[in-house]
């Protein structure tokens, strides 16, 4: 066990992961109520709270274990930051409702993940996490017909020229990112094709055959099954390089839902995608920061795996550090070579996601003229002016 929560560096960092889970137990909500009674910048607890998407889960365990030591006018806070959380949740669980409704009247098979669907499967409350945006699953042949679905409910596409008919067949992007200026809602569509941050596509069909239903405010929702779930969000989390500790959350809270997962089937798809890096870190994670209990078969596997757990303990440092600086062009691309296992495996992963355009390529590129690829190839250029590139790349 990396055991850095006993790291006194900074207690608010300590304090948010303490009460980043759904449940406590007597010794974790002690530890709060030791820390609430330090000298703690809450300013700085609460903008943290936000930034991890951690607000529901900090309120109601800060209100349950320390109520008494949160000074009153951030307790207000906090507890108006948590209303409004709830009240976005709401509204972006009705919307993903009228959404799948939409798409099944059109004979679109899809599958909705993270966001509300997560909250409800891993947490039991869809107001538990906060979530910035509605991302479902689908096959690419069905995305025309979506984007058409998805219009007549009043969706723009952000990058429109990407599906129109001289496109859409050449053109793959990210994720196909749309936004409901009057709901202020924005929601992805991916596909086979675009779930380009598993180091080998998954196979959809498998997802559909393993899909489940869980309850959205009283509507039924199917979505990825629990075992699916692991994996897609293990592999989520590291595709952002797990910097919000409400996806680190999402992994504990999973297991601890399913006392029954298919720890098997998850390591044999994990396998098969060359994503099993990445399910040891989540795992690794979870277990460091967030207590989550993990069989002793599986946890046996993670730890002699000595790159997922570096890994986790850097990743680990940086949820504690008070000012961790973003990741320059060359970790960012370090970082992914060493999440797929094996060095030719590695680079090529890292070499892919580098060179493949996002969305922010195809966006700057305006326009569906000829020159288009050419600026989108322009994406490793763009990452050097965003992140820098100081230090080695290898």
């Amino acid at each position: 066990m990396i055991s850095s929560l006993q790291n006194p560096r900074c207690a608010e960092k300590r304090l948010l992961a303490y009460c980043a889970r759904r449940e406590l137990t007597p010794q974790v909500a002690e530890k709060i109520r030791r820390l609430a009674c330090t000298s703690l910048d809450w300013d700085y607890v609460l903008s943290q709270a936000r930034g991890n998407s951690v607000v529901a889960l900090v309120q109601r365990n800060l209100r349950a274990a320390a109520s008494a030591q949160i000074p009153e006018e951030h307790a207000a806070q906090l507890e108006s930051m948590a209303r409004a959380n709830a009240l976005r949740c709401l509204a972006a669980s009705a919307e993903l409702v009228r959404v799948m409704e939409a798409l099944e009247s059109r004979g679109i098979s899809a599958l909705p993940y993270k966001g509300p669907v997560a909250a409800a499967q891993a947490y039991g409350n869809i107001t538990a996490r906060a979530f910035e945006d509605l991302d479902v699953i689908l096959r690419q042949r069905d995305v025309e017909e979506a984007d058409k679905v998805l219009r007549s409910l009043g969706y723009a596409p952000k990058v429109p020229w990407v599906h129109s008919v001289r496109s859409a067949k050449r053109i793959v992007p990210g994720e196909y990112n749309y936004f409901h200026a009057d709901r202020e809602m924005i929601l992805e569509l991916h596909t086979e094709l675009t779930l380009r941050h598993f180091p080998v596509a998954p196979d959809l069909e498998e997802f559909f055959e393993r899909a489940v239903s869980v309850d959205l405010g009283g509507r039924s929702v199917r979505t990825l099954g629990a075992e699916d779930a692991m994996l897609a969000l293990c592999v989520h989390g590291t595709k952002d390089f797990w910097e919000k500790l409400i996806w680190i959350a999402d992994i504990a809270e999973l297991i601890r839902s399913c006392p029954a997962l298919g720890w098997d089937s998850v390591e044999r798809a994990a396998g098969k995608l060359q994503a099993q890096r990445m399910l040891d870190l989540g795992l690794a994670l979870a277990a460091e920061i967030l207590d989550a209990t993990i069989p002793k078969e599986v946890w046996a596997r993670v730890k002699v795996d000595p790159r997922a757990i570096s890994l986790a303990a850097e990743i680990t440092e940086r949820h504690l550090n008070r000012d961790a600086r973003n990741r320059t062009v060359a970790e960012r691309f370090e970082f992914r070579r060493h999440v797929v296992p094996g060095t030719i495996a590695g680079w090529r992963y890292a070499m892919r996601l580098t060179l493949a355009p996002a969305e922010e390529d195809w966006q700057d590129s305006r326009a569906p003229g000829t020159l288009a690829p050419l600026r989108a190839a322009l994406r490793p250029l763009r990452l050097l002016r965003k992140y820098g590139l100081p230090g080695r790349l290898l």
